[in-house]
């Protein structure tokens, strides 16, 4: 007597998980309202709006572990992969510095030859040592796309060999060390300035603790493991709630931003990658998503550049917000922008 043939299994995971690009998309707004209170004094409940930047590296763990892991075990080598990836990034970088040169043109930040050697380092992704001003000298949250770099091609050197048990006691690892820097550093906002030789190493733990983490909850969605789900529109709306909330809690800025980064994010996200949106708001999101990159790329220098002109007025930075939204706009159609891949492609 044969066998019944065996059933196919059912695919671990939708095409695309638009529900991230939504939250990718949230996070930028959240980094975008930070700046404004920084610029413009406005006030307001995202003053810890700073911490969406981990959430970045949380996603982009979480995105490479679900998507890119079994093409990197195949063996794709580690500088082969990362400079893809810088090509994939190389738009986002071109952009928010192209926009900032001719700030610093238009101002006289310094004299020509000077703008274009920077505009040449910022391009090719080599980071300020001088230990004052940005990480980056031409566009503050370059920083982050250099440390996701250095992530993946970590990635893809090492961490994607590493057995998932001990991933997790490396993310634990982190987390000791991220708690200690917090400590030092009194917040939760390392590498945003540029370092010295002696200080380069304090964004690690930052950006290892989550992006650690972040390919371990991916192997787990990979795996198959689920949990309970809540309504797509409630998942979404936690991460607004906890940031305004994380302020008004009886603990200190460093208790506050660990909190959230430790314990809040990472069950926020799972909480995002659980949920169903209809099938009526996937446009929306995966917009929102690609939206989010030259946003998060043009809107410091607009709103920076909005205040030396016309000053610090309401009207001011309600200008500002509109304009920083119409140059990402206008970059987002006439640059191809495409946020990470969320699944890998079915094959045929």
């Amino acid at each position: 007597m044969t066998e019944p043939a065996a059933q196919p299994a059912a695919p671990a995971h939708s095409p695309r998980m638009v529900q991230l690009d939504g939250l990718r998309g949230i996070a930028a707004f959240m980094v975008v309202f930070y700046h404004m209170d920084i610029v413009y004094r406005i006030g307001g409940p995202f003053g810890r709006g700073y911490l969406f930047v981990d959430l970045f590296f949380l996603l982009s763990g979480f995105v490479l572990a679900v998507s890119t892991e079994k093409k990197l075990k195949a063996g794709i080598g580690a500088i082969h992969f990362t400079w893809v990836r810088y090509k994939r990034l190389l738009p986002l970088v071109a952009v928010g510095a192209g926009v900032a040169v001719v700030r610093a043109v238009v101002i006289g930040m310094a004299d020509p030859l000077t703008l274009a050697l920077w505009l040449v380092l910022d391009l090719a992704m080599i980071p300020s040592f001088a230990g004052m001003g940005p990480f980056y000298r031409y566009n503050g949250p370059q920083w982050t796309l250099f440390y996701e770099l250095v992530a993946n091609f970590l990635h893809a050197a090492v961490l994607h060999r590493v057995p998932t048990r001990w991933i997790l006691a490396l993310a634990a690892v982190m987390a000791v060390w991220l708690v200690r820097e917090v400590n030092v550093h009194g917040s939760d906002t390392m590498g945003v300035n540029a370092p010295t030789w002696a200080t380069w190493w304090t964004a690690l733990p930052r950006v290892g603790w989550s992006y650690v983490l972040g390919v371990w909850i991916g192997r787990q969605y990979v795996a198959g493991r689920r949990g309970p789900s809540l309504p797509w529109w409630l998942a979404l709306a936690l991460p607004v709630i906890g940031i305004a909330l994380v302020p008004q809690l009886p603990l200190s800025t460093i208790s506050g931003d660990l909190l959230f980064v430790v314990l809040f994010l990472p069950a926020m996200m799972w909480a995002v990658a659980m949920a169903t949106p209809p099938a009526a708001m996937r446009p929306a999101l995966e917009w929102l998503g690609n939206f989010s990159l030259p946003l998060y790329c043009v809107h410091l220098t607009v709103l920076v550049w909005m205040s030396e002109l016309l000053g610090h007025a309401t009207w001011v930075w309600l200008l500002a917000l509109a304009t920083a939204l119409g140059v990402a706009w206008f970059f987002s159609k006439v640059v191809s922008f495409t946020s990470p891949p969320l699944v890998p492609k079915a094959k045929t």
